[in-house]
């Protein structure tokens, strides 16, 4: 996979639009954290994770910071626990997570995700690192993750994506769109504790019986 890390640095795509203000485009922290070249699997990307954005609250929270607390609604704890793995194991197994935008979004004071940075970030990065990670399985962790790959489907090579459009992220989704096997998933943590029984059953499709 042609590397990412240096662009994700120097993008500054949403400074124009309104709603920049809203993110940290100073803080990358998929660059910081040395995402690449220290989590990205060596062989076969059995699962591509795909988040919405890095957390807002610190330079530190991430997924892939070791030294990150487990607060209850942290996304790593509730990942692994429906894997059942360590963050070591993550990589080992295959398993690789990226998220829809690169720069950290402030939700706290409007739970909305901007379109317009969804848009521009999905354009830029999404496709591409899907096209060169080939992930076996690609399983979306919330709704900007579903409307960020249902937006890939102006890309001939992802057209089948806007299936997505016709779906929530609560159903049982699990279907192969332009050669790609994509399950839905609720968002776990935060908000959604009432959807315990959907998460547990998409976890359940990408883990050994």
């Amino acid at each position: 996979m042609p590397s990412f890390t240096d662009e994700i640095v120097a993008c500054h795509d949403c400074a124009s639009l309104k709603s920049a203000r809203r993110l940290k485009m100073e803080d990358k922290p998929y660059a910081t954290f040395r995402v690449e070249e220290k989590w990205l699997p060596k062989g076969e990307i059995n699962v591509l994770f795909i988040a919405e954005s890095p957390p807002w609250n610190g330079k530190q929270s991430y997924f892939y910071n070791r030294a990150e607390d487990n607060k209850s609604t942290n996304l790593r704890k509730e990942v692994l626990k429906y894997l059942n793995l360590q963050l070591d194991s993550f990589k080992n197994d295959g398993y690789f997570l990226i998220d829809s935008i690169k720069c950290r979004l402030n939700k706290q004071t409007n739970a909305t995700v901007p379109s317009k940075i969804l848009e521009t970030c999905r354009a830029k990065f999404l496709g591409r690192e899907i096209e060169g990670l080939r992930p076996k399985v690609i399983f979306a962790l919330g709704d900007s993750a579903r409307k960020a790959l249902q937006g890939l489907s102006e890309k001939s090579e992802f057209s089948e994506f806007n299936d997505l459009a016709n779906h929530k992220i609560t159903e049982d989704y699990d279907k192969t769109l332009s050669g790609y096997r994509v399950i839905l998933c609720v968002y776990p943590g935060g908000q959604t504790r009432n959807y315990i029984s959907n998460i547990e059953r998409s976890f359940s499709k990408i883990t050994p019986t």
